[in-house]
């Protein structure tokens, strides 16, 4: 079986980590020569297809999905004109992943498949969609053919995100250091390999060796909204709080996710701010919103948020169990777990906090919320374990649940255990 094994292979190959870039391309440059040459060439089904590679190029550079959705309409345009054409299929399956359309993705992979059984990218897709839904074996596979047919940033890459999932992070962080040695015309695509490559030091408290690869990043692409959200996330955890503020809002003013906002929020509020916290907290609804009136589902940012800070508990709950239907992903578990457990639902949340941590991965987030969960449940001995293992992983996970892991650790240490009060009593 492909798997694990023969990744590891080729990360044991060796890899190093590149300071330069290729030669950027100027994305709306693209859009703009694209769109001129398809309105001049309506009948070209290349015309569409290369007007919206560039218009997806843009979406990713940008989040903003309605460069999707006109990407959608002009890969259907190249469909039209030629039923066969396979990148137009792949570029469906594309933008249905973008919307969180994971089947619907997969079933237009399959279709380019069946014409171009060596189509890398359709094997990508499908692996992102299988990622994204929690079938990490079957995502192995999907991503080891891309791997044989195209060993390039896009291959290393995704592998290396997905050995990052599931526990094994000293390889995933050589394969994406040789996502990076690889290189990509569009610098954006490099740069999120950068960002990935931060976030899986980060994960690990190693803050400056995250900071030091974002840096490289920031100098080559000053205006990738992930490396810069990337960097406030380090520069949080460092308690580097102006700094933080000035990463986090630079990445909002280019493209405000739900995750930056509401951490941008947290700092305000760990800093005696609440007015300006409750600003960015309003703001996270507002984009929810906005991404459902584009035709993206999923809850899960959302769902975490209210969580988070104890809102609309009811309704997290109600958005994370809708979520986990489709997305049986660790996050989405997590993210369950920690919803049942604000609504007071320990056996629940139980259940779910240990299917999220059934692949080891490494985050402090997913200890601290077994921590949590089983402090209520009375287990002190797990709870202990549990908060002292998020915060050995990364000290600083998160700027508002740090503190509380702290005091709940204290609050442990300081009771007497059950089983002696009882003896006690005797």
């Amino acid at each position: 079986m492909f798997h694990k094994t023969l990744i590891t292979a080729m990360v044991l190959s060796g890899a190093f980590l590149a300071l330069g870039q290729a030669p950027m391309l100027t994305t709306d440059t693209l859009v703009e020569k694209a769109a001129t040459e398809a309105a001049k060439r309506p009948h070209s089904d290349d015309a569409w297809v290369t007007l919206a590679d560039a218009l997806m190029q843009k979406s990713r550079e940008t989040a903003d999905v309605a460069y999707c959705n006109r990407a959608e309409g002009a890969y259907r345009k190249a469909l039209e004109l030629n039923s066969k054409r396979v990148d137009a299929m792949v570029g469906l399956a594309w933008t249905n992943g973008v919307r969180h359309e994971f089947e619907t993705s997969i079933e237009w992979a399959k279709k380019a498949l069946a014409l171009d059984p060596k189509s890398a990218a359709a094997y990508g897709l499908i692996g992102d969609a299988d990622v994204e839904m929690g079938n990490y074996d079957r995502a192995y596979e999907d991503y080891q053919k891309m791997l044989d047919l195209r060993p390039n940033l896009s291959s290393y890459g995704r592998s290396g995100h997905l050995l990052h999932i599931t526990g094994d992070t000293r390889k995933a962080s050589v394969l994406m250091m040789k996502a990076i040695e690889a290189g990509d015309p569009r610098s954006e695509n490099t740069a999120w390999c950068r960002s990935q490559l931060a976030l899986i030091f980060y994960s690990e408290g190693a803050y400056p060796a995250a900071e030091q690869v974002l840096q490289i990043g920031i100098k080559n692409v000053p205006n990738d909204y992930r490396l810069l959200a990337t960097m406030g996330k380090v520069k949080a955890a460092e308690k580097q709080y102006e700094s933080a503020v000035e990463y986090y809002r630079k990445a909002i003013a280019i493209a405000p996710q739900e995750d930056t906002v509401a951490a941008l929020g947290d700092i305000y509020a760990a800093t005696g701010k609440p007015t300006e916290a409750e600003k960015q907290y309003a703001m996270v609804e507002t984009i929810a919103k906005l991404y459902k009136a584009n035709g993206v589902k999923g809850d899960m940012l959302t769902a975490k948020f209210y969580a988070d800070h104890d809102r609309k508990l009811k309704q997290a709950l109600e958005l994370a169990e809708e979520e986990y239907r489709t997305r049986k992903n660790v996050y989405a578990a997590d993210t369950l777990a920690w919803c049942y457990f604000k609504n007071g639902r320990v056996q629940e949340a139980k259940k779910y906090i240990d299917i999220a941590l059934s692949h080891n991965t490494p985050e402090a987030v997913f200890h601290f919320h077994k921590g949590m969960i089983y402090a209520k449940a009375d287990d002190r001995a797990t709870a202990q374990l549990e908060l002292y293992e998020a915060m050995s992983i990364n000290p600083n996970f998160d700027v508002l649940q740090t503190p509380i892991a702290m005091k709940m650790n204290e609050e442990l240490g300081s009771q007497t255990p059950k089983v002696q009060t009882a003896m006690s009593a005797r």
